[in-house]
């Protein structure tokens, strides 16, 4: 009890001072030389503001039982649109309900043919997110009441533990992400979540022989297990454009700022672009790299932010045009829910 004190007062004091290392005051750096990248951004995609537009698709129930009961395939697809909303780097189109999911896919993929054959925006979307699930389950198990003896100073003490019910729900299955106008397939994540809940009852005949809230709550932790992969994926892009330094700390200005939902404290992954020739098919082609890892400081604006680097990875150098990406990540207090979810 006393180690487990020690720890929690530890994790509270480093939470408390969590940030400290971000306040910077820019009047102490120096201007640095910042080489321009070979690959710049045009001046048409600095100054645009446009998202890539992602259609989310009810998760396939794969024709199993409980899961269609549940609405789960529904239930999961609308669970990550909630959570993918809340990063301000996509645009979530809506699309008709009543339609089926092949019926979707058909028409999303003649809007983006036909927005390319005429250089145009037709409505059309540039991802599709959806997928399928491979099991769904929901169980419970009956304990007896019983009696524990302990001492104490008055003498032996009994305490009752009343009869109880555990339920259980596990879901598992995938999301996959999927481009326009082709249809291709360019990521795919699996997730197997489970949830439990506790409820003290009078005898095995108290309990719930279904429950499809539970079987949802499973579902719905393994949209959120995944959504940080998501998220990283169409994770907006902050190019660099300006570089200080003071001894040997960096710090670094990129496009984004509070317009697009970043924080003080969020870490970020720096990167380059570099050309790559193939030896034998003599041909190039660009190879995105990741160069190094910096934090969010407190110096951000509506449009831009200063970054302070805290790694560059074998003696890169960063250049003008390079980019940042937030790194999403799940914290203490989501892990620590949803442990005790699953006890």
């Amino acid at each position: 009890m006393k180690i487990l004190s020690i720890s929690i007062i530890s994790f509270l004091v480093s939470f408390l001072f969590l940030g400290c290392g971000t306040s910077i005051k820019l009047s102490q750096y120096q201007p640095a030389l910042l080489k321009k990248s070979k690959f710049i951004p045009s001046k048409n995609r600095l100054l645009s503001n446009e998202l890539p537009k992602v259609i989310i698709i009810d998760i396939d129930n794969n024709n199993i039982k409980l899961a269609k009961k549940s609405n789960l395939g529904s239930s999961i697809a609308t669970k990550i649109n909630s959570l993918l909303s809340s990063i301000k780097s996509v645009n979530i189109l809506k699309r008709v309900k009543k339609l089926s999911n092949d019926k979707i896919l058909l028409e999303e993929v003649k809007a983006s043919q036909l927005s390319k054959q005429l250089g145009t925006n037709v409505g059309q979307a540039d991802y599709i997110i959806t997928g399928k699930l491979s099991n769904a389950n929901y169980d419970y198990k009956f304990s007896e009441g019983y009696y524990t003896t302990y001492n104490t100073k008055n003498g032996p003490k009994q305490e009752y533990t009343p009869p109880s019910i555990k339920y259980s729900s596990c879901v598992t299955g995938n999301i996959k992400i999927f481009e326009l106008p082709i249809l291709k397939e360019i990521k795919s994540y699996e997730f197997n979540d489970c949830i439990q809940s506790h409820t003290d009852v009078r005898s095995p005949r108290d309990a719930r022989k279904k429950d499809y809230a539970l079987v949802r709550q499973a579902g719905n932790l393994g949209a959120d297990t995944i959504s940080y992969e998501l998220k990283n994926f169409f994770s907006k892009k902050g190019y660099i454009y300006e570089m200080r330094q003071k001894d040997d700390d960096i710090i670094i200005k990129t496009t984004l700022g509070l317009d697009d939902n970043i924080k003080e404290n969020q870490e970020v992954e720096i990167y380059t672009i570099e050309e790559v020739e193939n030896i034998l098919t003599k041909t190039k082609s660009k190879d995105i790299i990741k160069i190094g890892k910096g934090k969010v400081s407190n110096q951000i604006t509506q449009k831009n932010s200063w970054i302070i680097v805290d790694e560059l990875y074998n003696n890169k150098d960063i250049k003008a045009g390079d980019f940042i990406k937030i790194e999403y990540k799940e914290g203490f207090f989501s892990k620590a829910t949803k442990s005790l979810m699953k006890l």
